[in-house]
Formats: structure tokens, C-alpha cells, sequence
């Protein structure tokens, strides 16, 4: 008792100003100002922080305001200064569920002695917590305790039945609802949301009936009367509806649901100008409307999400039909409207899951249908969107669209003849232009520009004012080679739709390609001028001036392009390639890291940070990002592969063979997944696997190169070289396409064969005309037989066709300087212009002025390139052949070691040793 006694805390007298803010609060508080009651509750502590009171209605009106987080710091703060935990329980938790953080909530332990009021109120939101976890028994659990406890609290049942529709079980609604107005007959409440539940399963009259007992019960209630307008205007009742909504405009005359539904009858009836003025009336109200009200009446919701969506306020309508449709889950118009808002935000995803519930309950709605498909197409599920479109087209569902995606998803699955087939039939049967659209993708995808063409004419001469059809022709030409063609279609694109965003990008696009730079510049400008640029045109742009050198002008698009889209990644990556592409790693990190931690949920953030580390050498951090990209992947199987290819950049084999693995249970028959997993047997020299990966593709691709290749390489491997080139050259004519032709070059290469390779690629350029891969290959075989005459002609070629890139510049530099030509110093010069971070650019430039007699010039940069990468063996010896040249012999040899070590695994083993000589000892 004393020792009580002794560390009691003494009595705390208020200060009188600081109650006054306190009562001043709580009657704000009670009027519902919750802003005005933050305002003094803050004066209140500023005066005395130790005012517990105060401190704990903060966090209610701050909860009340909307701002959940600060609601729970505040909360917490009250925790810490001493308030029991019984006190703060359901506020704490509810700012919790606010914010999503539901694992976070169910860690809290329950107070042992809430009372009753409290308890139930926290095991609803506990329950609530727990369905958004993905546990519905725990959630059960939490219901059924709240119910021992108070089985005749309304709101246990009516929690219960909501979050039971929502989980798109009706039967349990049903019944939950069924005992509601059982049990409490006389609820206004009960019968509305028995109502809800009868609209949800098909029942409008019996809904209609439940409606009206509602509304004899509360006359003045506005959900029930709201929600029935709803369904009589769903069943063309307007005359019935247009009384409902004059008693609720009587009731509530600046009621935003009531303006919402005049505007609709208005539509109804054809008068555009009330339609407007109420619609103007709608979101005004609504956004005024205090956000613990807004969150909890579904009606308001609903309307406030289709009229936001109306006037184009996607992030409004979004946030609005969300918590719509997690009260009143599975409504038709809530839900495709809220899937297009995902769709137009790039989130995939969340569209895929929203549609596929709703689909399950709804399987013929074609516009869903149609949604679904591009989610899945978008993420590359093809063989999900093929799935679920044929399955439409065997129901019976005649709609072209669906034609047409269905179409897109085979070629998405590798079945390229097929898709091109089916799209033809579509196309030629009644010359839809989905399927012609489509068509024209695919052959475009396929590298087909010719065909891809020849379509694109079909559909400009049935539509020749059509921008978006003249802007794929231009691309069609663009793709065979027909400039002057490409720069038409664009430009009667422009002529028809000056301002067309696509037609502008890509005749940008072209006129940087061919050197026009300032037109370039011109016509992207013009899409980013004014309050909404075009974000495509801002990024466009600023990969224009980072080619150009301008880094402070590409950084302040990219910037600007930040602020616009503070949730786009993309701005931010563009800079990360750019960085990379010149070799400065650190920005690149420094970029990626900052792109990871504003968009955490992007696989492609996450993404492009491995690579960065990959390119840095730090293969444990990037092995770690990896990871998270496949869990972010998901069940995509076109992300998964190309993180299973990181994954062995990284040198972590296990991981890419599970990343497959996932790919292939997502679509067993994908082709690239099938295909890395055989290149992964080779690696591992497990023959017999990779053989039989190789033949099982064959089987159920017969029309593709890849398995011919895979078995080549397993012939070589077991010394039928011969053979082997055989299964090469035959893969590729099955398939002639660049990548296969290179595949052929390589195994040429390693079979000792150089001037093999070379001839075959020579032909391929010859039939086939020059394409950058092929070319490429080209140039790397002339360099490796020292044929520098013609990897020069080459490289200029490559120059030409693909603009000053700082690898094809390097390679040029290092050609010309063998051949003493004195414009390899121009050609260093500009690839360290492009990318001064890049150490093997550095080097070359550094390399080409030693050589060429400017010492102290190269010593410098050579000294830089050896900072950068310092287990190159080969800077070292350019390091220390300039040092000798300056007289720096002691120096010169310290770097020459390591290089004369290695012996001859170096290109320049006999250079260091006649160096080594001349140094002594």
C-alpha cells in the first residue's frame, strides 16, 4: 500500500484554456464538424500536451474526418500517455481497418473487460477484418461470438449478411436477412437490407415488397427509397420511380442521391440540359457529404461513383464504387463501370478478380465478358482470355468483340497460325474491324509489316477519315520499311484529328528515328503543352533529350511526369534504362530505389531495380527483388519468365526454375516458359531433360524454332557437331526469323565454324534484307575473324539504322582504331558523350586517345574506367601501356599484374607479355 501510495500520479488540474478548446471541440464534435473540432483539439494539447481527454477525441474526430492514420497516431500517443486500452479499443481498431492494415488489427489483443456495447462492435470489426484476410471461418468465428454475446443485435445480423453478399454468398444472406426481419420485425433496417439481398439474387418483386415495409416503417428513410427508385428505374418503371424521387426531393430537397436520379429520368426522357444542371448538383453534394456518412450508405456510393465517373474523375469514381461493391457486391452497372476505371489505370489485376466474381454469378454478360478478356490480355494470360472467350463463343454469345479478343488471346498462347486464321475468317466474313484491328496487331507483333499492311488498307478504304486505323497503317508501313508511306498515314491521320495523341507519338517517334530531332521535339511538345499533357508524350520526350546528351531536360520531364502520375513507375524507369544504356549504374540505383519505394505493389519497379543491382554485381540484393517481382507476378506467365531470365543473370537457378514452374502451372502450354525451362537443362548439362522439354514443345508446336534449336544444341553437345548445325539450319526454316537466324550464327560460333556463320547470316541479310539482330551478329562475327574492312561497313550500318547508340558507337571506335582509321577518335568521342559512366565506353575513349598520342588525355579517363571496373583485365593493360608511355614504370607494372596472371584466358594475353618484357623487372 505505501509503495502504491508513493508512485500514485498526482491529480492533474486542467488548464482553463486549454478546457475551453476541449468544450469548444465537443460540441463541434457533436454537430458533426469534424474539421472544426480537429482545430481546437490541437489548441487544446498545444496548450496542454498531458490532456487525455482531449488527446483521445482527437482521434475520433480525426477518424470521423476521414484521416485514419492520423486518427491511430493520435490514438496510439493516448495509449502512451496512460489511457486504458478499453478506452481506445474499437476507435483504434477501427482507424486500423480503415487504413487496410487488417493483419495489424487481429495482432491487437482484445481487452479482457470491455463492456458488452464495446465487445460486439469490436468482433464485427474484427469479423470484417478477417473476410478481407481471406479468412471467412475466423471471420464466422468473430460473428458468431458477437452474437453469443447479443444474439439479438441487429447489427451483428446485418454486418454478417453484408459481408456475406459481398462474398457472393447469397443463401447465407438470405438467411441471415430472412432472421433479421424475423427477429425484428419492426426494423426499417432489417427490410431494406433483406431488400438489398433479394435485388442481388434476381428477385425484384419480392425486393419491391421489402422496399415498401421499409418505408411504412420509416416513411422519412432515404436508403430504402432510394434503392427502390433504383430498381424501378432497372425495371422501366419510370412513371412509379418519378414519384418516389418527388417524395425524396421533398424529403431531402439538396439531397445528391435525389439530384442523381432526376438526372437519370431526365436522360430518360431526353432533356440533355436538366441532365446536366443535376448532375452538376450531384457531385457537388456528394462531396460534401462527411466521409464516415458517404462510406456507409451504398446508394450514395453508387451515385456518387457513376456521376464522378460521368464527368471524369476516375480516382473519385473509383474510390466511390469500391466501397459500393463492398456493401453491395455483384451489381452490374457499379461493376463494369469500376473494372473500365481499372482497366483505364493499367490495374489489371484488381479488374481480373472484381470480373471474374461477378462472371461466375453473371456468365453471358458480353461487355463483362469483354473487360475480363482485356484484363487477362494485358497481363498476358492468354491462355486464361482464350479459355474464357471460347467458352462465351459455345455459349452462344454473337458478339465480335469477343470474336476478335478471342482471336488476340490464341496469339498470345503461340498459336500465332491459328489466331491469324480465326481473325481472317472474322475479319473477311463481314469486315468487322475489331477482328481487321486485331489482325493487324498481331501481324505487326509477328514482325509482319507487309501483311499487317495490306489489312490496314482493307480498313482505311471502308474508313478512310478513321485516325486511329491510318495511324496503324502508318505503323504497318513504318515496320516493312516504308517511310515516306508511314509519314502519309500519320499525317492524314493529323489531318483529320490535328491533336490525335497516337499519330503525333509515332510520327515523333519516325522523325527521331531518321534524324529530325527538332520535328520530333515540335510535335511531342504540342502534346505536353497545356494542363493535362500527354504522359507517353512527356516520356517520349525526355528518352529524346537523354539520347541527345540534355540530362537536366530529360530529368524535368521525367519530373514533370511524376507529378502527374505520382503512381506511375514508368517516368522513373525510363530514366533507370537510360542510366543503365550509358553505364552510370549509381544513378540508375539511385533511380530504381526511389521508383521501388513510391510504387511497392509494381512488378516492373521491382523489376528494373534487380537489373540495376544485377548490373552492379550485387546478385544477393537482386535475387531479393526478384522474388518480390514474382510474387507481385502473380499468376502472369510472360512476367514470370522474364523473371526466371533475370533470375539466371543473377546466377540463382533454383529460383528461375521455380519462377517457371509457377509460369507453367498458370499455362502449361506456354512456349517461352517451356522453352527457358529446356535452356535451363542445357545449363545444367542434363541432356535427357532438355531433349525431352524439346520434343514435348515439338509436339504442341510444330511451326516454331526454338525446340529445333534446344535439340541442336543437345547433338553438339554430345559431339555430333555436324548433326547438330543441321537441326540449327532446319529450325530456322521452319521459323525465319531474326532470333532464330542469330541462334544459327551462335552455334556456328561454337562450333568453331566463324566463316560458317557468317556466310549463313549473310544469306539471311541477302534473302531477307538487313535487320538490326541479324546485322548485329554479322558485325560480331567480322570483328572475332578480323575482318575490320567489313565489321566498318557494318557497324555504319547499324549506325544508320538505329541512330547513335553508344554500344554501336564503342564497337565502331575499337574497329576503326585497328584499322588506323583517325575517325575512331570521333566515334569514342561521341559514345562517352552518350554514356561517360559506362566504364568499357570510358575505356575505349581513353584507349583510342593513347593510341592515337594525347597520354595525359587518356590518362585520365583510363584511370576513371579502372575505378569503375577494376576486375577488367583488359582497361588494366590499356592503364598500364599508358603509364608506360609517361614514364610511370613502377606503376605501370603494379597494374599490369593481375593481366599478366590471367595469361591467356586474356584477348590481349600476347600484348601484356611483350609489355611485361619491355617493363623488366
Amino acid at each position: 500500500m505505501l509503495l502504491a501510495l508513493t508512485l500514485a500520479a498526482p491529480v492533474h488540474a486542467a488548464d482553463p484554456k486549454a478546457a475551453r478548446y476541449y468544450e469548444d471541440a465537443q460540441v463541434r464534435y457533436d454537430k458533426r464538424d469534424y474539421a472544426g473540432a480537429v482545430i481546437q483539439l490541437k489548441n487544446a494539447l498545444q496548450t496542454d500536451r498531458s490532456m487525455l481527454a482531449a488527446q483521445i477525441l482527437l482521434g475520433k474526430a480525426l477518424l470521423a474526418s476521414g484521416d485514419a492514420a492520423g486518427a491511430e497516431v493520435a490514438l496510439r500517443e493516448a495509449r502512451n500517455l496512460g489511457v486504458d486500452a478499453v478506452e481506445l479499443a474499437v476507435p483504434l481498431n477501427q482507424s486500423l481497418y480503415a487504413q487496410g492494415k487488417y493483419a495489424e488489427l487481429i495482432a491487437l489483443p482484445v481487452p479482457a473487460n470491455l463492456g458488452r456495447v464495446a465487445k460486439v462492435d469490436l468482433l464485427v470489426i474484427r469479423g470484417s477484418a478477417q473476410v478481407e484476410l481471406g479468412d471467412p471461418r475466423a471471420a464466422a468465428r468473430s460473428f458468431d461470438e458477437a452474437r453469443a454475446i447479443d444474439p439479438k443485435a441487429l447489427s451483428i445480423m446485418l454486418a454478417d449478411a453484408n459481408q456475406q453478399l459481398r462474398s457472393g454468398d447469397l443463401a447465407r444472406a438470405d438467411a441471415l436477412t430472412r432472421d433479421a426481419v424475423a427477429q425484428v420485425p419492426d426494423s426499417a433496417e432489417a427490410w431494406s437490407a433483406r431488400a438489398t439481398v433479394l435485388t442481388a439474387m434476381g428477385q425484384p418483386q419480392p425486393a419491391l415488397q421489402a422496399y415498401e415495409r421499409a418505408l411504412k416503417l420509416k416513411p422519412g428513410a432515404i436508403e430504402p427509397r432510394l434503392s427502390r427508385i433504383g430498381l424501378l428505374i432497372d425495371l422501366n418503371r419510370d412513371a412509379d420511380a418519378a414519384r418516389d424521387v418527388q417524395a425524396l426531393s421533398e424529403i431531402a430537397p439538396d439531397d445528391a442521391r435525389a439530384a442523381f436520379l432526376r438526372a437519370v429520368l431526365a436522360a430518360r426522357r431526353g432533356d440533355s440540359e436538366a441532365v446536366a444542371s443535376e448532375m452538376a448538383n450531384v457531385v457537388k453534394v456528394i462531396d460534401s457529404v462527411p466521409p464516415d456518412v458517404r462510406n456507409r450508405r451504398a446508394s450514395l456510393l453508387l451515385l456518387g461513383g457513376l456521376a464522378h465517373y460521368s464527368l471524369r474523375n476516375p480516382e473519385k469514381a473509383r474510390a466511390a464504387l469500391e466501397n459500393f461493391l463492398r456493401l453491395q457486391p455483384g451489381h452490374p452497372g457499379a461493376t463494369r463501370t469500376l473494372a473500365s476505371i481499372y482497366l483505364d489505370a493499367r490495374d489489371f489485376g484488381r479488374a481480373s478478380d472484381l470480373l471474374e466474381d461477378y462472371l461466375r454469378r453473371n456468365p453471358r454478360d458480353p461487355q463483362a465478358l469483354n473487360l475480363l478478356s482485356a484484363a487477362y490480355l494485358a497481363q498476358k494470360r492468354y491462355a486464361q482470355a482464350g479459355a474464357l472467350l471460347q467458352q462465351a463463343v459455345d455459349q452462344g454469345v454473337q458478339d465480335a468483340n469477343v470474336q476478335a479478343a478471342l482471336g488476340a488471346s490464341r496469339a498470345g498462347q503461340g498459336q500465332d497460325v491459328l489466331a491469324e486464321q480465326h481473325l481472317r475468317k472474322a475479319f473477311g466474313r463481314g469486315g468487322d474491324p475489331v477482328s481487321g484491328y486485331t489482325l493487324a496487331v498481331l501481324l505487326l507483333q509477328r514482325g509482319q509489316g507487309k501483311e499487317a499492311a495490306q489489312v490496314c488498307d482493307a480498313l482505311v478504304a471502308r474508313d478512310p477519315r478513321n485516325p486511329t486505323l491510318l495511324n496503324m497503317q502508318g505503323l504497318a508501313r513504318a515496320q516493312q520499311g516504308d517511310s515516306a508511306g508511314a509519314h502519309k498515314s500519320f499525317e492524314a491521320a493529323l489531318a483529320v484529328s490535328p491533336a490525335y495523341p497516337p499519330a503525333l507519338l509515332n510520327a515523333a517517334r519516325l522523325d527521331a528515328a531518321e534524324g529530325r530531332v527538332e520535328q520530333a521535339r515540335k510535335r511531342l511538345g504540342a502534346l505536353i503543352a497545356g494542363d493535362q499533357p500527354n504522359i507517353d508524350a512527356l516520356i517520349e520526350l525526355a528518352q529524346l533529350e537523354a539520347r541527345a546528351g540534355r540530362d537536366a531536360a530529360a530529368r524535368q520531364l521525367v519530373e514533370r511526369a511524376q507529378v502527374l502520375a505520382p503512381r506511375n513507375p514508368r517516368p522513373a524507369l525510363i530514366l533507370v534504362d537510360v542510366y543503365l544504356g550509358r553505364g552510370d549504374v549509381q544513378a540508375a540505383l539511385d533511380t530504381a530505389r526511389t521508383a521501388a519505394a513510391a510504387a511497392p505493389d509494381n512488378v516492373a519497379a521491382a523489376m528494373a531495380l534487380a537489373r540495376v543491382r544485377i548490373a552492379a554485381g550485387d546478385t544477393v540484393r537482386a535475387r531479393e527483388n526478384l522474388v518480390d517481382a514474382r510474387k507481385l507476378a502473380e499468376n502472369d506467365p510472360r512476367l514470370l519468365v522474364e523473371i526466371a531470365r533475370m533470375q539466371l543473370q543473377a546466377d540463382h537457378r533454383d529460383g528461375a526454375a521455380y519462377s517457371l514452374e509457377k509460369a507453367l502451372s498458370a499455362d502449361p502450354d506456354f512456349y517461352p516458359a517451356l522453352e527457358l525451362q529446356a535452356e535451363l537443362a542445357l545449363l545444367a548439362r542434363d541432356f535427357a531433360n532438355a531433349e525431352r522439354l524439346a520434343k514435348r514443345m515439338d509436339q504442341r508446336f510444330p511451326n516454331r524454332a526454338a525446340s529445333g534449336h534446344i535439340l541442336g544444341d543437345v547433338t553438339m553437345a554430345r559431339g555430333q557437331v555436324a548433326a547438330g548445325l543441321a537441326q540449327h539450319r532446319s529450325a530456322y526454316a521452319r521459323e525465319p526469323v531474326s532470333a532464330s537466324a542469330v541462334r544459327v550464327f551462335r552455334a556456328y560460333a561454337a562450333a568453331g565454324d566463324l566463316r560458317g556463320g557468317v556466310a549463313f547470316v549473310r544469306e539471311v541479310i541477302k534473302a531477307k534484307g538487313p535487320d538490326p539482330l541479324v546485322l548485329g551478329a554479322l558485325a560480331e562475327g567480322q570483328v572475332r575473324m578480323a575482318d575490320w574492312q567489313g565489321a566498318k561497313s557494318s557497324y555504319a550500318q547499324l549506325l544508320k539504322m538505329q541512330g547513335a547508340r553508344p554500344d554501336l558507337l564503342n564497337n565502331q571506335a575499337l574497329v576503326l582504331l585497328e584499322l588506323s582509321d583517325p575517325a575512331a577518335l570521333g566515334s569514342a568521342e561521341k559514345a562517352w558523350k552518350l554514356a561517360p559512366a559506362d566504364a568499357g565506353v570510358v575505356d575505349t575513349y581513353g584507349w583510342v586517345l593513347a593510341r592515337q598520342g594525347q597520354l595525359d588525355k587518356a590518362l585520365g579517363l583510363l584511370r576513371e574506367a579502372r575505378l569503375r571496373d577494376p576486375r577488367n583485365l583488359e582497361v588494366r593493360y590499356h592503364l598500364a601501356w599508358t603509364l608506360a608511355k609517361t614514364g610511370r614504370t613502377r606503376e605501370a607494372r603494379e597494374e599490369l599484374a593481375p593481366a599478366l596472371e590471367a595469361g591467356g584466358q586474356l584477348e590481349s594475353a600476347a600484348a601484356v607479355r611483350k609489355l611485361a618484357e619491355q617493363l623488366g623487372g
